[in-house]
């Protein structure tokens, strides 16, 4: 029986990131596919589309946008979207216990983000260990899921997503459990629960941890602390409703504490609401936590023929679900039953099957420490080879130098060669670099129609600028003069209001200031005056987030203005125009690619209204993009919020 929780925990771990989607969301997001224009976004709408169909049970069709996701990430330069892409892949291959393709998948993102630095990197390669960490423990092989997870647990704290550092605690918890250290799975239980009330988590969430705990109290016939973590998950479950994905699950424990009472018509009564619960949530835990029950209380009645049944169901399921573990304990009390029964040759039967399949589980796990053993071997081999090849070097750039004077001669020879071949493709050159000057020529062009752009675009900058100073500062000043020149009012109190009124007007030209050239712009560079800029913006109606990776400080100024006038302007327009309330401003440097993503979540609006209107903030963004090469992409629908995605090229 103690084998099962963990399954169920790691799968719904793994759905998290789909439940609560509304039944037009497939919808949606084909035609949000269908209008990306990016990669990047494309490779994103994938995924999601991936997911949903799998949870609606079509397989097949999520099998193909993870294969879509994947070809996109081969494609992208940006390794955070090439990692995606396998995990989408890891995810389906994983929940669908597909051990070497899911290995392969979750293995590939943790070598691609080998050292995550960003909170969403670090994120995607949580989710492969964890990943890793079912394959594993499907397997059999927990002392290697232990690691995994409990590897995990900094990663979690780092990006503070505590959903899953919770369940990942009670996963530590069952894995102990399974292991028979007790001591260990106790102290992980004990994390769990201390992290969910410190945390105010939600019964739902709550129920798991404490159904875990009466797991693991029952292998430890502790039975007194498992009815009292039994109450508690009743009180949740009242709260919750019998449509819990947990209430089957509690019917079963509850079954199992009274057969270890010996109270059989509770456990038969226990039994018969988890046959119930079945009706309202037919999940493939539920059902082996029904057989496991009845199979429980056969026993205790006597009744070996039902047992016996129970037991071969149990034992099928556990073929078909590649749970060799399982199926191995299943075999041995098929054989015990029969055998009580008189049935010798069934009994010999399973007997035989329960030796073949425990032999073969432990062969696997001698392998995989074999293969643990062969890896530090090699690494060993790598380092030695290495120190030879270092040796080898130094001895080559010996010899190399007694090969000076030959290359010296060769190389004049070379020269001359070269010298007669210059000659005799001149009239070639010549005409391509006339051809050159036309394209260069039709390049000024253009880069003259851009320019005068975004001059009109600092006309106007400045006609605002000299309108904020006229009717702000200088109002403000007039007044102060006018107050100054009465020679009626009282002088205390007239400096008193002037040099209030002289606060206000160095305020204001502060925040002009600002607008023009924003000061930490010049003396910490692009990522500080972003981040100041957002600070800026943030107020009790409006939340900022940013985040950046990779951004080096070498940046030209004339790059960095310009990136910083793009998210300038976009934030501008969400918050005026948009009317968000929650803004998220990412900046990810991939070599010479710089990625801008500005996502909020306000009104939106009509991309095929807009095609035709060009207001001047977004008609000045696609001039400073189309100045820097770059390439523009905006997503939006009304009431759904904006998406813009700007790649860079900035050498």
């Amino acid at each position: 029986m103690k084998k099962l929780l963990f399954q169920f925990t790691l799968t719904i771990l793994l759905l998290s990131p789909v439940y609560g989607q509304d039944t037009n969301a497939i919808d949606s997001l084909r035609n949000e596919f269908t209008a990306a224009k990016s990669d990047t976004a494309k490779l994103s709408l994938s995924n999601k589309l991936a997911r949903e169909y799998f949870i609606r049970g079509d397989s097949i069709t999520a099998f193909k946008y993870g294969y879509t996701s994947l070809a996109l990430a081969r494609k992208t330069k940006v390794r955070l979207y090439q990692a995606k892409g396998n995990q989408i892949m890891g995810y389906l291959h994983t929940i669908l216990i597909h051990m070497d393709s899911a290995k392969y998948y979750n293995n590939q993102v943790i070598q691609i983000l080998k050292d995550a630095k960003s909170t969403e990197e670090i994120r995607v390669v949580a989710y492969a260990k964890n990943n890793l960490a079912a394959n594993y423990q499907v397997t059999g092989q927990l002392k290697k899921t232990a690691e995994l997870l409990i590897e995990n647990l900094p990663r979690f704290e780092k990006i503070k997503d505590n959903k899953l550092y919770q369940v990942t605690l009670e996963n530590i918890a069952v894995t102990f459990n399974e292991l028979e250290d007790f001591e260990k799975a106790t102290f992980y239980l004990k994390k769990g629960i201390e992290f969910l009330n410190k945390n105010n988590f939600d019964a739902e969430h709550k129920i798991g941890n404490y159904l875990t705990g009466a797991l693991i109290t029952y292998g430890q016939n502790n039975l007194v602390l498992m009815k009292t973590y039994l109450d508690q998950v009743k009180s949740y479950l009242d709260e919750v409703g019998v449509t819990s994905l947990y209430s089957g699950r509690y019917y079963a424990y509850l079954t199992w504490y009274y057969v270890k009472k010996k109270d059989l018509k509770k456990s038969r009564e226990a039994l018969a609401q988890a046959e119930k619960s079945l009706k309202h949530l037919e999940s493939r835990t539920n059902y082996y936590d029904f057989y496991n029950s009845q199979y429980e209380v056969a026993k205790l009645a006597g009744d070996h023929q039902c047992a016996l049944k129970a037991s071969h169901i149990l034992f099928d399921m556990a073929k078909e679900d590649n749970r060799a573990s399982i199926a191995a304990r299943h075999a041995k009390d098929i054989a015990l039953l029969a055998g009580k029964l008189g049935d010798y040759k069934t009994a010999y039967t399973f007997q035989q099957r329960y030796s073949a399949i425990s032999d073969s589980t432990k062969f696997e796990n001698m392998e995989v420490e074999i293969h643990d053993l062969e890896i530090n071997y090699q690494t060993a081999e790598k380092e030695k080879r290495i120190a030879l090849l270092e040796n080898e070097q130094r001895e080559a750039a010996l010899k190399s130098k007694n090969q000076v004077l030959l290359n010296l001669v060769l190389g004049i020879g070379a020269l001359t060669f070269l010298l007669v071949m210059l000659f005799l493709f001149y009239v070639l050159r010549t005409n391509k670099k006339n051809n050159k000057k036309r394209l260069e020529e039709i390049g000024r062009d253009q880069e003259l129609k851009i320019s005068q752009a975004l001059l009109e675009g600092e006309d106007r900058e400045r006609i605002r600028i000299a309108r904020d100073l006229h009717d702000g500062i200088g109002g403000t000043l007039s007044g102060i003069k006018l107050k100054l020149s009465d020679p009626a009012a009282d002088k205390e109190l007239m400096v008193q209001k002037a040099n209030e009124q002289l606060g206000v007007a160095i305020g204001e030209l502060r925040r002009t200031a600002r607008g023009m050239m924003p000061e930490s712009l010049l003396k910490n560079g692009l990522e500080t005056a972003l981040h100041d800029l957002c600070a800026d913006l943030i107020s009790s109606e409006v939340q900022i987030e940013f985040q950046s990776s990779g951004l080096l400080a070498d940046l030209s100024m004339n790059n960095t203005v310009h990136i910083y006038r793009i998210v300038q302007e976009l934030l501008t327009n969400a918050i005026k125009h948009g009317k968000a309330k929650n803004i998220l401003v990412q900046l990810i440097q991939e070599g010479d690619t710089i990625l801008i993503t500005v996502d909020d979540n306000g009104k939106g609006f009509d991309l095929a209204k807009m095609s035709n209107v060009t207001g001047i903030g977004l008609k000045n963004i696609q001039n400073r993009v189309d100045f820097l090469k770059g390439k523009l992409s905006i997503d939006s629908d009304p009431g759904n919020g904006t998406s813009v995605n700007i790649e860079i090229y900035v050498r």
